[in-house]
């Protein structure tokens, strides 16, 4: 009766470890874009510097506070002073200057260069 109800409690656990693990991995394009999904932010660029604890990536402050890494392939797409609006589940960031759209980020067209 123990061997039973062990076998009935051990073979779905491994299973269920193994689909986790094998099955319901996201590649790395698909996480990035999942993140970004949940981004949200909308204000100036008041200062660009580059964080050297985080691979020496490139973080624009924005008005609002929010402190967004940009991907390295975006770098000369923004300045300072640009204006970046990014709504919640939008896939885009878009950057205005001097009051006109000038650039849109988007990270679908980022992930395609994803290994």
């Amino acid at each position: 009766m123990l061997i039973v109800s062990m076998i009935l409690i051990l073979v779905p656990l491994i299973a269920l470890i193994y689909w986790k693990v094998f099955h319901n991995s996201l590649s790395r394009a698909d996480l990035v874009l999942k993140e970004a999904a949940d981004l949200s932010f909308h204000g100036r660029v008041d200062s660009i510097y580059f964080d050297k604890q985080n691979h020496n990536a490139e973080t624009l402050i924005i008005s609002d506070g929010y402190q967004y890494e940009l991907y390295p392939d975006w770098s000369s797409l923004v300045a300072m002073s640009d204006s970046l609006s990014k709504d919640t589940g939008s896939l885009k960031v878009i950057v205005y200057r001097n009051d006109k759209m000038v650039n849109v980020l988007d990270y679908k067209e980022l992930v395609k260069g994803f290994k």
